[in-house]
């Protein structure tokens, strides 16, 4: 479920499935792609910014869904993966993340295609696709060796890893890492700084700190789902579905959140 609220010049978008810690299947991915259009096409809003109710940001798709998917819907899935990116990427208004408690495998994704994010302290970022024999999504292959350097990135993708928003590791990634009213405050001043400068001098200056890594970014989405549909083939994403669906723990995580 996605549910939006206007405060002031800001429209937010939750993310609201809290008995699945969030976690997002195809309907609820056209729905936040389409609320981030609609926010952006709003010329009273300057900034939307996605976060997540009941504290938690969003633990990527729901494994129990997709583990019993038909190859056309693991597609399906993907691809609305990577409209949502694309979206965002084409968007005239900036966007921010509001990250706390779990922001895992394509939440930690959907959080890092934003122009700002912020991070409650303790909230845990994670990519623990590779474990569960899964793709990285949203083009954050291209998003991630940005933010953190290549080094980094690859260590928190390849081994799985699970670190707080204040671990050095990922310094870089956050615009700011403090308590919940600290984030709070840094979105709500960013707002009012947006909304107080000309939209069109904006979007430009938008699109401009965007363009060197565009082509890299499309790039990456390509390729993106070119790979996560081989893996849906292989007998490891069976077995490690098939384990998820009955409950047993694979690698570092059984999921995308501990639900």
């Amino acid at each position: 479920m996605i549910e939006t609220e206007s405060r002031g010049p800001a429209r937010w978008i939750f993310i609201a499935n809290p008995k699945v810690v969030n976690a997002v299947g195809t309907a609820d991915l056209e729905r936040l792609r389409e609320e981030i259009v609609s926010a952006a096409a709003d010329d009273a809003i300057a900034l939307i910014v996605l976060a997540g109710r009941a504290g938690n940001f969003c633990s990527g798709d729901n494994l129990k869904e997709s583990a019993v998917m038909d190859r056309a819907a693991f597609r399906s899935l993907i691809a609305a993966f990577q409209e949502l990116a694309w979206a965002a990427e084409n968007s005239p208004k900036p966007l921010a993340a509001f990250v706390e408690g779990y922001a895992l495998g394509g939440g930690a994704e959907i959080a890092l295609m934003c122009d700002f994010v912020v991070a409650e302290r303790t909230a845990t970022i994670g990519c623990p696709e590779v474990a569960l024999s899964g793709m990285i999504s949203n083009g954050s292959s291209a998003f991630l060796g940005q933010a953190l350097g290549l080094a980094r990135a690859s260590q928190l993708v390849l081994l799985s890893e699970r670190r707080r928003a204040d671990d050095p590791l990922l310094a870089g990634a956050f615009n700011l890492v403090g308590s919940r009213e600290e984030c709070l405050k840094w979105l709500n001043g960013a707002a009012d700084r947006l909304a107080s400068s000309p939209p069109a001098a904006v979007h430009r200056a938008r699109q401009a700190l965007r363009a060197p890594g565009r082509q890299g970014r499309l790039a990456a989405l390509t390729e993106e789902l070119m790979q996560a549909m081989d893996l849906y083939g292989s007998p490891a994403y069976k077995q490690a579905a098939s384990a998820f669906a009955h409950g047993a723990r694979t690698g570092v995580t059984t999921s995308d959140s501990d639900r």
